[in-house]
């Protein structure tokens, strides 16, 4: 386990936590660890680790296996904030509904031609 001091120190600032996990991570074996392995080694929340992940503070370039949960479903992913298939599901949608808006227009205006009355 990593003495990164939050047992023997109560007040122990979440900046001080990150720095000493930071330089852990740093080291050539340790970056790529998982979030799972990296809450078993060192005793740092999973919590904050998804926090500097989602702020950037947790590089994907340097550190490839950390992930946040998706804010969609909650599946650890690489993106900031949505996962690939919630990203893909809601862009589907919207092209779905921009699909049924063009022809709600058409019907409309077909509508309207044919109840207009033309007189010769």
């Amino acid at each position: 386990m990593l003495n990164l001091r939050i047992n023997t120190r109560l007040d122990v600032t979440e900046e001080e936590i990150f720095s000493e996990l930071h330089h852990f991570l740093l080291r050539k074996n340790n970056r790529v660890l998982s979030n799972d392995q990296i809450v078993e080694k060192t005793g740092v929340p999973a919590e904050l680790i998804h926090k500097w992940v989602k702020t950037g503070k947790l590089k994907q370039t340097m550190f490839p296996n950390l992930g946040a949960p998706c804010e969609r479903c909650g599946t650890i992913t690489s993106n900031p904030k949505l996962c690939r298939d919630c990203t893909q599901t809601i862009t589907s949608t919207l092209a779905k509904e921009e699909k049924d808006r063009e022809w709600f227009k058409t019907i409309q205006n077909n509508t309207r031609r044919q109840s207009t009355y033309h007189y010769k």
